[in-house]
């Protein structure tokens, strides 16, 4: 049984006009979001979402990172140690590289794309292996973690239906985003429930649809827009997303009006 939990996990994720500049970022840097994952209602594995500062090839950029793990009891099933991690220009808000390096039972995969928007090409390469391409890209083309990033800074409204294009699995998609109502989204580790807005995401590539089962994902309507649920429809039954909680800089209630863990511990 093969169920690519961090495939699932990424293509969830990716729910969440000119970019802006790292001042005006709709996150703080130095976030941390974790996500619960399961598996037909079994906890399974977990996400975790981070943003920081680095330096790369002698300037400062904004290194972008999402890790994906099983839970250790859940590892004799199917063991997953997933990283993806993006660097980005933190004044245009474009990926400078993008780097995938996956660890699915059996299954190696470390690949890493560079892009260059003044020829307007990506550069792909198996680290490991010796696949290598060029390929076209858009001067508003994106990986899918910083498209993730760069999204929480779109107000999305309800009932509409926009497009973007998203870099993966070495090809360029138009991803078709769905919206529809509110709807308030109970997370187990806060107080309150949050608002959030549903939507449904379709992938075209080469004008058709790709069809890897159904996935709906709820984004809070608060200022981070924070992916709070997403649930798919996979072969092997339907996978849940669930925002754990949000650590790191800020004073709004994703810090402040967490449930006290000893409380979790007790529910």
């Amino acid at each position: 049984m093969k169920i690519k939990i961090a495939t699932a996990v990424m293509g969830a994720l990716l729910m969440l006009s000119s970019a802006a500049p790292a001042a005006e970022l709709p996150f703080p840097i130095g976030e941390e979001l974790v996500y619960s994952i399961t598996w037909i209602g079994i906890p399974m594995a977990s996400a975790t979402v981070t943003s920081r500062m680095t330096e790369f090839e002698g300037r400062e950029v904004l290194a972008l990172r999402m890790e994906a793990r099983t839970y250790a009891f859940f590892e004799h099933i199917f063991r997953v140690e997933d990283v993806y991690e993006t660097l980005v220009d933190p004044v245009t808000f474009l990926p400078i590289q993008y780097e995938q390096n996956l660890k699915e039972r059996d299954y190696r995969n470390h690949e890493i794309t560079t892009f260059d928007y003044t020829e307007l090409k990506a550069h792909f390469r198996q680290v490991e292996g010796k696949k290598r391409k060029i390929y076209d890209i858009k001067p508003d083309s994106r990986d899918i973690i910083s498209f993730m990033f760069f999204m929480r800074s779109v107000q999305l409204q309800e009932n509409t239906k926009s497009q973007y294009q998203v870099m993966t699995d070495e090809k360029l998609y138009e991803l078709v985003l769905t919206t529809h109502g509110l709807k308030s989204i109970d997370l187990p580790h806060y107080e309150r429930d949050v608002p959030s807005l549903e939507m449904q995401p379709r992938a075209m590539f080469d004008g058709l649809f790709v069809r890897k089962g159904k996935a709906t994902v709820w984004v809070s309507r608060d200022p981070r827009h924070l992916m709070t649920l997403a649930r798919l429809s996979t072969p092997f039954g339907r996978v849940s997303i669930t925002l754990h909680e949000v650590n790191g800089p800020g004073d709004d209630f994703w810090i402040t009006e967490k449930k006290d863990r000893d409380e979790d511990e007790k529910e």
